[in-house]
């Protein structure tokens, strides 16, 4: 297994949560420092819910591609 550190803007860290919470729970394991910001964007369980409802909306065509969320993602 790998260990990488990654500094993640602020205006981006619940999207890429998000993401991370889509691979198997097995494979990934995060450990956060705990030096938060004062204005924590989303929570975890908050990041897991707004994942869930967009995949469980991809049959409503209110979801997103995967490749649309990670374009997303990365260019806010």
């Amino acid at each position: 297994m790998h260990t990488i550190t990654l500094n993640i803007d602020n205006s981006i860290y619940s999207k890429f949560m998000g993401l991370l919470d889509l691979l198997p729970k097995d494979k990934v394991t995060i450990e956060e420092d705990g030096n938060y910001p004062d204005e924590l964007v989303l929570s975890k369980s908050d990041g897991r819910k707004k994942v869930s409802e967009a995949v469980n909306n991809i049959s409503t065509g209110k979801g997103v591609s995967l490749d649309e969320a990670f374009e997303k993602a990365i260019s806010n």
